[in-house]
């Protein structure tokens, strides 16, 4: 299941270079690649500390954080987006959909942290 992960968020970062952020065939893989984070997250424990979906939230939350403190400035999502593929962390989609938050309510949870 993990490497079905993988090989889907490979395949979302190829079509983002190759199609761009917007495209038809991009929206699809994500879309794809939801359902699959959700059915993993479902699937497991939801606190579960050795989570691989619990870990990448955790591991971009920090990241998020990080450079919203470095660059006192909270990234766009097109900012976040091109950061988290070059990191390998979750896109704005996923964090906003792991967290429940839209992305003015995910910069306020992090703008508190700081």
């Amino acid at each position: 299941m993990i490497n079905d992960f993988e090989k889907l968020r490979k395949k979302l970062n190829e079509s983002v270079v190759k199609n761009g952020l917007n495209s038809e065939k991009t929206k699809k893989i994500s879309e794809k690649f939801n359902k699959l984070v959700n059915f993993l997250y479902e699937s497991e424990k939801r606190y579960d500390k050795t989570n691989i979906l619990y870990i990448k939230y955790e591991e971009s939350i920090f990241h998020l954080t990080k450079i919203t403190k470095e660059f006192a400035k909270f990234p766009s999502i097109e900012e976040w987006n091109k950061y988290a593929k070059e990191k390998y962390l979750l896109n704005s989609e996923s964090l906003k959909y792991i967290s429940g938050l839209n992305w003015h309510h995910l910069r306020s949870k992090i703008w508190s942290k700081i």
